[in-house]
């Protein structure tokens, strides 16, 4: 009896507290026997081998420890450690686990580079140490000609022997792309028997041969790879995207939320339209968990790509705009202009988040520079740190969904005015389409900043005749013409030069109509015009000002009841 009143009061201890205190105990006993973590025990200068080095770089980057002579001091012993007998694999994770935590030593990636081209020619270098020199020189942007063309020489060979494992081929082929947008990665030399096009395609016609090795993960790495590169209009890289899409829309339920953001940028980029794989990512999205751990940059990348497709899965559309209402606060010019103008080309009314977005824009950002590290303040959308093409986007965004308010258009025409300050290629350097895209977005919502306006009026004049084609000509009228701008007379010169007898001749029944209301609303004299007009609707009157105008549409008033008739009898 006594024995089963001690049995039940230790099983009610462990039940109600012990399980707890017991893993107290564990805890304690773990941290005993492991003791600090090694970065801060070792001294960095007197490791006596690159394994330890390494060790202690590894403990560094688990724990997020990023004091600069700390690493220096680690960088420093690695250079010594440098000769003829270094382990060139080691070396290579620990340039990699600097590189982690944003710590760039030049002398080092310079040895190690040598070490590397030394390897190659002795033809000693694995696949391992390719993939990881490549990825510490794209996670710093570091330029060394002569290391990445030998490595992506060594590379080409073991694609052509068979040689390249799948996660060398993955992480390599993403390493140089992102050296490519990073314009760090050199050209090939015209010497040697191959050209990067030739390694794009065999690493495509690789992978595709042995697609089964691949996880999901690596397959991803290189849809992005290739969207990177931008590669459009390859019979094998098209052939390489069909097949990736059949095997992820077999395992769909491994994708994770970035994964569907990198598919589905990937296949919008290189304009490989798939639908098996665009319906596996909307059943994928529909899961709840799933569209809760989209980042920001993930729900640009799924927006951009059922976008680019004109996707018409309505529903789905709607959870993703409800995201992205979650994460507005933390979206940037970039993201936001990315988001919106996806939305809108969808054709998906959401006027609780274009809402929002209007009141966050209306509110005056800090001033910061292009290259401000204050990362805290730049989740504000601050519209001066944009590029002209974001800051349109987001314009065109606004003006599809119809949002007329005066204030914010004030501010993105002042920011368009602004924006050559940060970006290089303003609107001086923009193309003619580029220039009436603006007017065409302003007029779209009946908005009209009479300086914006000027200035791209004025840059268009600028431009040579044969530049500003017929119909940017046709839309910058149709566009004047909804906000009643008045032209000056040298401004209609130029737009008249591209509206001659024979340019009117190209262009369609539709345009044609669209040009003969904006001459009319604007007043001006197109004899030629007259004349097409006059072939396609023989009933319609001329241009002239004075021609009788199309009787106005009667206002819709509310019917009067019985009661309020009987006395206007």
């Amino acid at each position: 009896m006594l024995f089963r009143r001690f049995r039940w009061r230790c099983g009610t201890f462990s039940t109600l507290g012990g399980n707890a205190f017991f893993a107290k105990k564990v805890r304690n006993i773990q941290q005993a026997a492991s003791g600090p973590p090694a970065h801060l025990v070792y001294d960095p200068s007197q490791l006596p081998d690159v394994a330890t080095l390494l060790l202690v770089a590894k403990s560094a980057v688990s724990s997020d420890f990023k004091d600069q002579a700390f690493w220096q001091a680690c960088s420093l012993q690695a250079r010594k450690l440098c000769g003829a007998d270094a382990n060139l694999l080691a070396l290579a994770r620990y340039a990699v686990a600097a590189a982690t935590v944003h710590h760039q030593d030049t002398e080092l990636m310079y040895n190690i580079g040598d070490m590397a081209v030394a390897g190659a020619e002795r033809n000693f270098l694995d696949a391992e140490s390719i993939m990881l020199i490549l990825q510490s020189h794209a996670i710093l942007a570091f330029r060394n000609d002569r290391v990445l063309r030998k490595l992506e020489l060594v590379l080409f060979e073991m694609l052509q022997q068979s040689k390249a494992t799948a996660a060398c081929l993955s992480s390599s082929l993403l390493s140089l792309s992102q050296l490519f947008s990073a314009s760090v990665l050199p050209d090939v030399d015209q010497a040697l028997e191959y050209s990067r096009q030739e390694l794009i395609d065999g690493a495509a016609r690789v992978c595709l041969e042995h697609i089964s090795f691949f996880t999901a993960a690596q397959l991803c790495e290189v849809l992005e790879a290739m969207a990177t590169f931008k590669v459009r209009g390859d019979r094998q890289v098209s052939a390489l995207f069909f097949g990736i899409g059949n095997s992820l829309a077999r395992q769909t339920s491994t994708l994770s939320s970035k994964d569907c953001g990198t598919i589905s940028r990937a296949f919008a980029a290189c304009r490989v339209h798939d639908e098996k794989i665009l319906s596996s990512l909307a059943f994928r999205l529909r899961d709840k968990e799933v569209r809760r751990d989209l980042t920001a940059q993930d729900l640009a990348n799924v927006l951009y790509g059922f976008a680019k497709f004109t996707s018409q899965d309505i529903a789905l559309l709607d959870l993703l705009s409800i995201e992205v209402r979650r994460h507005l606060h933390a979206l940037d010019v970039r993201l936001m202009s990315s988001t919106l103008a996806s939305l809108a080309k969808c054709g998906v009314s959401c006027p609780v988040l274009t809402g929002r977005a209007t009141q966050m824009l209306r509110r005056p950002g800090p001033k910061l520079e292009a290259n401000e590290e204050d990362r805290e303040v730049q989740r504000v959308c601050n519209l001066s740190l944009g590029t002209f093409n974001e800051l349109l986007s987001l314009t065109m965004a606004f003006a599809k969904f119809q949002v007329r308010d005066s204030r914010l258009h004030e501010r993105l025409a002042e920011s368009l005015l602004q924006c050559q300050e940060n970006d290089q290629a303003a609107l001086e350097f923009r193309t003619c389409t580029d220039l009436v895209n603006v007017v065409h977005a302003f007029a779209k919502v009946h908005q009209a900043p009479i300086q914006l306006l000027g200035t791209v009026i004025r840059l268009l004049r600028l431009r040579p005749p044969g530049e500003f084609s017929t119909r940017d000509a046709v839309k910058l009228l149709h566009a004047l013409a909804k906000i009643e701008y008045t032209i000056l007379p040298d401004d209609k010169k130029y737009i008249l030069l591209a509206l001659g007898p024979e340019q009117l001749k190209e262009l369609g029944v539709f345009e044609l109509l669209k040009l003969a209301v904006a001459a009319r609303k604007l007043g001006f004299e197109l004899p030629s015009l007259e004349t097409q007009v006059g072939v396609i609707l023989p009933n319609e009157p001329p241009l002239k000002s004075d021609s009788p105008q199309r009787r106005p549409t009667a206002k819709k008033q509310r019917r009067k009841s019985a009661r309020k008739q009987k006395w206007t009898w």
